[in-house]
């Protein structure tokens, strides 16, 4: 049994209050690079960020169209946007529960965490967690707030290890709009890129979307591009974190394929770019990963 999951913010509807722009042609192209990722890659989950409730029936009627099932995940919490969905392959997982994460701070500002998704595996009937979080962006919040939001993820991760133990299995994924190096994710969230020193410290998550900083080439690379930037106009802010079971877990864990962790690149070393279109109406590269149960 394996799954292929994916996250992409296609930037439909940014999760603030504005004037609707007509988007009417970047949801088409969105839904054709999507249909073309799911039957090119084998999706099973596709998590997808800046979508509003308005948008909703475009990407359902997509996920009918490919034989799979849609939720709905856009929301408020106070004047808070929740920005979120999410399609399934029904016949692998079941849909248990969701909840919106918001942290509540002294200043009385609501931070947006993310929100928890779970889901049971049909054939071995193991449970995955997924954290699907679109964090607030530089322009509109400081490295505070993001360090706010890594806390209350951390909370909730922490209640998982708590009840269920250091193999239970849970995935973050998201535009947390901070790079892995982060104090957020790095001393907040207490996610590494070392693999090997999670063997004895399982309660860390691993990270491996720092090989995304660079190519050791011309470095076009990243998952966010930042056309208007002073110096870096790559960033790594969409990332994979995973618990320590999909790593060193027992038998009946999913494992993480870290030969299968990918993303849509469109610009070849030299800054050729191999798709315009994709380049022009979206500043986010979709990510990808693959966990497998091996009995």
């Amino acid at each position: 049994m394996e799954l292929n999951l994916c996250w992409w913010n296609i930037g439909v509807s940014p999760p603030i209050k504005k004037t609707k722009k007509e988007n009417s042609e970047t949801i088409k192209l969105a839904k054709d690079y999507i249909k073309d990722m799911v039957e090119k890659r084998h999706l099973d989950i596709v998590a997808l960020c800046e979508i509003s409730e308005d948008e909703a029936i475009d990407f359902e009627e997509l996920a009918n169209e490919l034989e799979m099932d849609y939720i709905d995940l856009s929301g408020k919490v106070g004047r808070v946007i929740i920005d979120i969905s999410i399609m399934y392959e029904m016949s692998k997982l079941e849909y248990i529960s969701s909840k919106f994460l918001t942290k509540l701070q002294p200043d009385n500002r609501t931070v947006r965490v993310g929100v928890r998704v779970v889901f049971k595996e049909t054939e071995h009937n193991r449970f995955i967690t997924l954290f699907l979080s679109h964090w607030p962006s530089v322009l509109s919040a400081d490295d505070k707030v993001r360090n706010s939001a890594a806390q209350e993820l951390r909370i909730n991760i922490d209640k998982i290890l708590k009840k269920y133990g250091s193999d239970s299995q849970f995935i973050c994924m998201g535009d947390y709009n901070t790079n892995p190096y982060s104090e957020a994710m790095v001393d907040i969230l207490y996610a590494t890129r070392d693999y090997h020193i999670i063997k004895k410290k399982r309660e860390l998550l691993f990270n491996p979307f720092w090989y995304l900083l660079s190519d050791k080439k011309t470095n076009n690379i990243g998952t966010y591009y930042y056309k208007s930037a002073p110096s870096n106009r790559w960033h790594v802010f969409d990332q994979m974190i995973f618990s320590s079971s999909f790593l060193y877990g027992t038998d009946d864990c999913f494992k993480l394929d870290v030969d299968k962790l990918d993303f849509h690149k469109i610009l070849k070393d030299d800054n050729e770019c191999l798709d315009k279109v994709f380049f022009e109406k979206f500043d986010h590269y979709p990510i990808f990963c693959r966990i497998l149960h091996e009995r």
